[in-house]
């Protein structure tokens, strides 16, 4: 017995609550509707009765009918006996029974979202509002006009739409728009007396940024104000009449509106309940006597359009300032890993005069995101960010930076407890992926900066440069030790990347040609490439700029930008110069790009140089991962016609055991073998092996770094091609082979 009444049963059976809210809220509803008695009868100025329905089928759904039913039934068995009311509770029962089953039809399962939502405004308006109205209107009126019902009891008259139905239809209109919401309200209260921290967080949810306390207090001032002035009773001087009445009336839509837009939906509603049912409890204080039911109607219309534009309105700028919300919490994150990023790190600097931020670099996760996937390196961040929340404070958070790293701002108190906590935890760290433990090595950099940050890039490029020194010393690095070198390179590195584009931007690069010449007397030069400096007169070696170029992934640019003043070279030049030939250096990423031999095809097609005329030079020691793809680019650009060499061969792994799959034309022997091959038996050794390895091949032999006769003779007896050295010829600028025809 205690279980079947217990409060969770009363609340969730259709005999408890719902019976019990619709007994005592529908009468306490109709009492509470403005009524005025009209010659034809009563006329409602608000009803409320209807929309009380409304409000209990959008909390309790079906099980809100039986309550419905019994308490109109014996609301009307009293007044007028039992076969009227159960007419009337009939037309009741229908016209709620189809509006829901409309409604629900088509909300679907979001049938009980919350209200002042746009997305289900219009399947609301139009079954609970439009559909439920007009269809209760029109049965009561067929059957008053059938007699069955007097016309004093309903809300319409024998008469076919007359005044006094159209302000009982806009006081229905009214209630279910407005006091809907408001008894909806109320009865979540009831039933879960902790809703009104619910209603509590949306009003503050739905209020405009910045708004004050004051501003508030003044705006419902002046609304009290302008409402007590609408319900003092007429007076009889004209001009205090219009002041007092119909012109304050016009006054009172901008005061409400302008509280729609900044205080939201859920406040504009309740407020604007309120004082219409105030103001229509005293509705002779606005409404003039003569013609008054005529001022009635347009009073009543009035009235309704204008809590269609305030909710309206108040729910549009709801909704715009919530979706706001998101976008600049969106713009805030990193949608794929779930950290504040950059933006929100800049932000967070700003907002605090001092910070300590300490910068997380993790090692070979390249490599890990190589075998087990992209999946690691979002797990491996996303749990290393979780575990280091219980470390810090309020205020302290984890940023994520593109690519392997972290980043953090603490507070500067306990700066040495911290970092030792934080040094502690990641060395401890560790990943279960697939049962497998994972610990990369971590670096751990810090420093203290003052808001606001200036070039913060810069910054956490130095600390990034620091943290790899931290992987080495095992411990955490502050840029105010001494690595002072790291952070000349960061800087000298950032600045040779801002030469580097403004040189491929501004065609600042310099081409120069060196002699490679063949035993047999034909030669042809390879291309190398130099750099200007700030001014025209320095140049700067590709030892100093090709690192650089390399690791910001600029080789393409480079490449073709090499290629393609090449190419325009030989062409301007084709008469004077007819059988020049060039030898071009490409990277292995240039050369494993799928659109690199496309690329290099249409080059070709635009100069008109002929295919033998160029040579690419791939560095051999940088094959071995991209083998695949070089191997297919090499493949293609052979068969149309170019020759393919392999430079600086034998300074690389298993150069011997690879040289079988290549497909080649020309090996290249590097220099530091042929400097010391007449003092150093050793390198002689490679050097006679590697042209045993290429005559095999059948492979044409370059030497390159040859600059003595002795050397060259050497060379010769071993069976070499093609020498290149100071022997032969310095690298010169391009524009210097117009002094003399090519051999």
């Amino acid at each position: 017995m205690r279980k079947i009444f217990s409060w969770h049963e009363i609340r969730h059976k259709w005999w408890g609550l719902p019976v019990i809210c619709a007994l005592v809220l529908i009468p306490v509803t109709s009492w509470l509707s403005p009524i005025i008695f009209l010659p034809e009868g009563r006329t409602y100025l608000i009803y409320m009765p209807l929309a009380t329905c409304v409000a209990l089928l959008m909390v309790f759904d079906w099980a809100a009918l039986p309550g419905i039913v019994l308490t109109l039934f014996l609301r009307y068995y009293f007044r007028v006996g039992a076969e009227m009311a159960t007419l009337l509770t009939v037309i009741y029962f229908t016209s709620l029974f189809l509006a829901w089953l409309g409604y629900r039809w088509q909300a679907g399962n979001r049938w009980s979202a919350a209200l002042g939502l746009m997305n289900l405004a219009w399947m609301r308006v139009g079954w609970l509002l439009v559909f439920l109205t007009v269809f209760f209107m029109t049965v009561l009126q067929i059957v008053v006009e059938s007699g069955l019902l007097p016309g004093y009891l309903g809300l319409v008259t024998a008469d076919f739409v007359t005044l006094r139905t159209l302000i009982n239809l806009q006081a229905m209109i009214i209630g279910i728009l407005l006091n809907s919401h408001v008894i909806y309200l109320v009865i979540r209260m009831i039933r879960q007396p902790r809703y009104w921290r619910v209603l509590r967080m949306m009003l503050r949810k739905q209020r405009a940024p910045g708004v004050k306390t004051t501003e508030m207090v003044v705006w419902f001032l002046v609304m009290a104000t302008m409402v007590t002035l609408l319900s003092v009773p007429s007076i009889s001087e004209p001009f205090t009449k219009i002041l007092l009445s119909d012109y304050t009336l016009t006054l009172l839509f901008p005061v409400m509106l302008f509280g729609a837009l900044r205080y939201g939906y859920y406040f504009i509603s309740i407020v604007w309940s309120i004082t219409l049912t105030v103001l229509f409890y005293n509705y002779q204080g606005f409404i003039s006597e003569t013609g008054f039911v005529h001022n009635l109607v347009f009073v009543s219309a009035l009235m309704l359009v204008y809590t269609i534009t305030l909710l309206l309105m108040s729910a549009l700028s709801s909704r715009q300032r919530l979706l706001m919300k998101k976008f600049k919490s969106a713009a805030l994150l990193d949608p794929v890993f779930g950290l504040p990023n950059l933006r929100a790190f800049n932000r967070d600097l700003a907002r605090h005069p001092r910070s300590m931020l300490c910068f997380i670099r993790v090692s070979d996760m390249d490599v890990l995101s190589r075998n087990y996937g992209m999946q690691l390196r979002i797990q491996f961040k996303q749990q290393l960010a979780v575990g280091l929340k219980p470390l810090l404070q309020s205020g302290e958070r984890v940023y994520h930076l593109p690519g392997y790293d972290l980043v953090l701002r603490l507070n500067c108190e306990d700066a040495d407890m911290k970092l030792q906590g934080l040094h502690d935890y990641l060395e401890d760290f560790r990943l279960l992926w697939n049962g497998l433990p994972l610990h990369p090595n971590i670096g751990l950099s810090y420093c203290t900066v003052y808001s606001p940050v200036e070039h913060l890039p810069i910054l956490l490029g130095e600390l990034s440069g620091i943290a790899e020194v931290s992987l080495t010393t095992g411990q955490p690095e502050s840029n105010k030790s001494d690595h002072s070198q790291v952070q000349l390179e960061i800087r000298d590195k950032v600045d040779m990347l801002h030469k580097i584009q403004r040189a491929l931007d501004d065609n600042r690069f310099v081409l120069m040609a060196q002699p490679i010449l063949g035993v047999r007397g034909d030669s042809y030069y390879e291309i190398l490439l130099r750099m200007f400096d700030g001014s025209q007169d320095t140049l700067i070696t590709p030892d100093k700029f090709l690192p650089v170029v390399h690791e910001f992934g600029l080789s393409y640019q480079m490449d073709m930008w090499v290629l393609r003043h090449a190419l325009m070279f030989i062409n301007q030049n084709r008469v004077r110069l007819p059988s020049l030939r060039f030898a071009v250096n490409f990277t292995p990423s240039t050369l494993c790009r799928p659109t690199f031999t496309r690329d290099f095809k249409s080059l070709m097609l635009e100069y008109e140089i002929e295919p033998f005329q160029i040579v690419l030079e791939v560095t051999e020691s940088h094959l071995l991962q991209n083998m695949k793809y070089a191997d297919f680019a090499m493949r293609e650009l052979r068969a149309y016609g170019c020759r393919i060499a392999i430079d600086d061969f034998g300074t690389g792994y298993a150069s011997y055991g690879r040289l079988k799959a290549i497909q080649a034309d020309i090996l290249k022997i590097d220099g530091s073998f042929v400097r010391n091959m007449l003092t150093d038996s050793l390198d002689a050794y490679i050097v006679q092996s590697i042209c045993q390895v290429a005559r095999m091949k059948h492979l044409s032999i370059v030497a390159e770094y040859v600059e003595t006769e002795e050397q060259k003779a050497a060379l010769h007896a071993l069976g070499v091609d093609y020498m290149q050295g100071y022997l032969v010829g310095k690298p010169e600028p391009l524009a210097t082979l117009l002094d003399f025809p090519a051999t």
